[in-house]
């Protein structure tokens, strides 16, 4: 799967982990094609392929800011119904719950669906962003 430019994989931490340590040990090599990111599907969605994508580094540390982490949070162990309804278990304004969830939806952290009536109900599509960042660009 390609996001942009970068290539991504979904897959379980562990096997990141494996790959990570086996590329370290010096048992593997680092295709230049292999996934520069690497996300962990979130429960019933393992092995569903969900692409994240920021537009530059500083926007992605922006869009998962210690407040937007707790929404996170609160969507996985409370289970809101709606954005109202997450707005209340943060304590935060409702327009500014559903803007932050706006650009975690288009980031493809989270899913929007609609609920009961006119309710627009927030799940999370992935637990775990790797992001492999090359700093020195060779060639």
């Amino acid at each position: 799967m390609t996001v942009g430019n970068e290539r991504v994989k979904t897959g379980t931490f562990e096997a990141f982990k494996d790959f990570t340590l086996a590329v370290a040990r010096g048992e593997r090599k680092v295709d230049p094609n292999e996934p520069k990111i690497w996300i962990e599907a979130r429960g019933a969605e393992a092995g569903a392929e969900t692409a994240v994508h920021f537009t530059s580094l500083e926007a992605g540390a922006k869009l998962l800011s210690a407040k937007n982490r707790e929404l996170l949070r609160l969507i996985v162990t409370r289970e809101p119904r709606s954005v109202t309804e997450l707005a209340n278990m943060a304590q935060r304004a409702p327009q500014n719950v559903q803007r932050t969830l706006q650009r975690l939806r288009a980031a493809g952290i989270v899913r929007l669906s609609r609920g009961e009536g006119r309710a627009v109900c927030p799940t999370l599509t992935a637990r775990k962003v790797h992001i492999e960042i090359e700093l020195v660009v060779e060639g």
